[in-house]
């Protein structure tokens, strides 16, 4: 394929990084299931480990089928390399210790994915690295929280779970200023419905579990950044073994060929079922960033190109009523996951955010009577009616 022609979106996600295998001329990319490389002679051994030339040696630090969905993957986030991992909070970890040092500060959002949030919050007491919170709909306050010590600004947008938004443009351009490195968790977009990179963040990771994958059938993870910087965070994938495995690679893969064609048509659905949602009486609020009711839509129109399959609604009368809907939920999973081809929900006050105090969940505008919904690829009005048929019954 030519990389250097502008295919559009579908087309790149079927065909880079996973042309014709050279070995026999199979179309799928082959799963390497091996743990070591034959090396033809010592002069290659050499120039292998002293990183002179290209290759494989151990698949713990790369791997044939691991590197198609890497290719693929920098494609797709419109950077120069990219690394996949054993799991969303694997690369998570591995950006962040690939640029924080011990004695560091890290400005970060309080509205975090709940993993994410406690490795903040364990920081000072585990790497001696302070951590420090800003509120993602007020960007301003960045400024006056950096110092001579911060390293990193960690972002997140759309927010897990109530879909807030960061300016990613008025971020990156007060971390520039002041020297400090981004990382952005670009999960509930995706690269079909945001560019992270292009608005000036300097390392996007992903849990490629979700809508990079995209069928519930695979974990792992992604980061993507320049050669530079994916060199150290692979390095810090080997020494903390977060290697993903070659059959999880090929899950990958075959996952994100379907990609823009299942990310449109979840968009699509997800904005269908907010705007019936946002006039149903049994429902207080529909957080989506595609509602023009949603403070930030403004933004999102301006740095996303598709508001995601993610949205969250509140039900009247709490937990009780949440257990009657998800009783009455015929095609609708009670799962805690995202971006998958099938629609399914959860509450976040007892899954994805249950390990926080309650106190942190209320100052994160978590309740009780919050669901977040990842919404599929079925039929809209199957789905429509499956929610209207529910919430009659409670």
């Amino acid at each position: 394929m030519n990389t250097e022609k502008k295919y559009g979106s579908s087309t790149r996600c079927v065909h880079v990084g996973t042309g014709a295998d050279p070995n026999y001329g199979s179309v799928v990319t082959p799963i390497y299931q091996t743990t070591t490389y034959s090396i033809p002679n010592v002069k290659d051994l050499i120039a292998l480990y002293g990183h002179k030339k290209t290759g494989y040696t151990y698949t713990s630090t790369g791997n044939p089928t691991q590197r198609a969905a890497e290719i693929k993957i920098a494609d797709l986030e419109g950077s120069e390399d990219a690394a996949v991992f054993s799991a969303g909070m694997a690369a998570i970890t591995a950006a962040i210790n690939s640029v924080v040092e011990n004695g560091d500060e890290v400005i970060a959002q309080n509205d975090l994915y709940g993993e994410t949030f406690r490795l903040f919050k364990t920081m000072p007491e585990k790497r001696g690295i302070t951590s420090h919170f800003f509120d993602a709909s007020k960007v301003e306050e960045i400024e006056d929280m950096i110092t001579d010590k911060t390293s990193l600004l960690y972002l997140e947008t759309p927010t897990n779970p109530l879909l807030k938004l960061v300016d990613i443009q008025k971020a990156t351009k007060i971390a520039r200023k002041h020297g400090v490195t981004t990382i952005l968790d670009n999960t509930f977009a995706s690269p079909m419905n945001q560019r992270a990179l292009e608005l000036g963040v300097d390392i996007v990771v992903e849990s490629a579990t979700k809508s990079l994958s995209g069928h519930h059938h695979v974990v792992c993870g992604a980061a993507a950044s320049t050669k530079d910087r994916i060199r150290k965070i692979k390095s810090m994938r080997g020494d903390y073994g977060q290697t993903l495995d070659p059959f999880g690679a090929f899950l990958l893969i075959t996952g994100m060929q379907t990609m823009a064609l299942r990310v449109e048509r979840m968009n699509s659905n997800t904005m269908e079922l907010a705007k019936m949602l946002e006039d149903h009486p049994k429902i207080m609020r529909v957080h989506y960033p595609g509602l023009k009711s949603h403070p930030q839509h403004e933004i999102a129109k301006k740095q996303m190109h598709g508001f995601g399959s993610l949205m969250a609604f509140e039900v009247e009368g709490g937990i009780p009523a949440i257990t009657k809907l998800f009783d009455k939920l015929e095609l609708v999973k009670l799962a805690t996951s995202l971006g998958g081809v099938d629609t399914i929900s959860t509450i976040p006050c007892i899954s994805t955010h249950g390990g926080l105090t309650k106190e942190q969940q209320l100052s994160m505008g978590i309740t009780e009577n919050l669901v977040r919904a990842s919404i599929g690829i079925e039929d809209p009005e199957d789905l429509l009616e499956d929610y209207k048929q529910a919430l009659a019954q409670i």
